[in-house]
């Protein structure tokens, strides 16, 4: 038997999980002077909801070892061999708790995998994990195929506002302010495995635009699917796919929330996309 676990960065929600067969082990959101384990005791629509009122950002804690120790040794006292998708080495240090919980108990049987992703993109890849698990393959193979894709791994967002950005310390105020006057917000990527901008447009339109035109450059491979995400933001979302899906063809499409982990730094309002692009496609620059 295989076990599948993450985090709760991956923002599939409980109901998602328990279909999928996926256990959550949550990070920490700190907001306002509470702390709330992510996507537990604080839902993404509360967590935009007291985040479009502050006027500072909420931090997010890492998972810690001991958190793994407990889910992990669940499933190996079950007999079970585990195969760990985390968020990105590069977002956060809950990989490394997973390694640290793997080695204290038995690294032979559980296998962690850096997504070098997060959130929908994540998701992805869990989603194919278990497709993997159900067709019998072990966890080592599943960790290996799991490890081959993240490089293939692509996720798009396209910002709302600069708001949050200038909050965080990612951009200066005057160029905040610019932007914010001049209607232009960036389009960010996530690039081995940190966020990175990939360009800037000025209204909807453009972004609609500019999100299809990621999508035909980075050719997603059919087989994994595509998956769609907001940020408090579904009436938006729903527009950029009346725009985006008449141009994907048949493949399977996924539709979700974007969670603390992106959220606390880009903030209500995104629009992103991730697939896997097909074998031998270079990375987005």
């Amino acid at each position: 038997m295989i076990s599948i676990v993450s985090d709760s960065t991956c923002d599939l929600s409980g109901e998602e999980c328990a279909a999928l067969g996926i256990d959550r082990v949550p990070l920490t959101v700190q907001f306002q002077g509470a702390s709330y384990l992510d996507g537990f005791d604080l839902t993404h629509e509360e967590f935009y909801a007291k985040m479009r009122s502050a006027d500072k950002l909420p931090t997010t804690s890492q998972a810690n070892p001991m958190q793994f120790e407990e889910v992990f040794s669940r499933h190996l006292a079950q007999g079970e061999d585990i195969v760990a998708v985390t968020v990105s080495s590069k977002l956060s240090a809950t990989m490394n708790s997973a390694l640290i919980a793997a080695q204290s108990l038995d690294a032979s049987r559980i296998h962690v995998v850096d997504s070098l992703s997060g959130s929908f993109g994540a998701a992805l890849l869990l989603r194919h994990a278990v497709k993997l698990r159900d067709a019998g393959r072990s966890a080592s193979d599943i960790a290996q195929e799991l490890t081959s894709l993240t490089p293939r791994l692509r996720l798009f967002a396209v910002v709302d506002t600069l708001k949050y950005l200038k909050m965080g310390g990612r951009l200066s105020p005057a160029a905040a302010l610019l932007g914010g006057a001049l209607g232009i917000t960036p389009v960010l990527c996530l690039q081995e495995g940190a966020i990175a901008p990939v360009g800037k447009v000025r209204g909807e339109e453009a972004g609609k635009k500019a999100l299809l035109d990621l999508i035909q450059k980075g050719n997603p491979d059919p087989a994994y699917g595509i998956a769609f995400a907001h940020a408090d933001a579904p009436e938006r979302l729903e527009r950029y796919l009346e725009y985006i899906l008449p141009h994907l063809g048949d493949m399977p499409v996924y539709r979700g929330s974007i969670g603390a982990a992106i959220g606390a730094h880009t903030g209500p309002g995104v629009v992103g996309v991730s697939f896997i692009a097909r074998d031998g496609e270079s990375p987005q620059k």
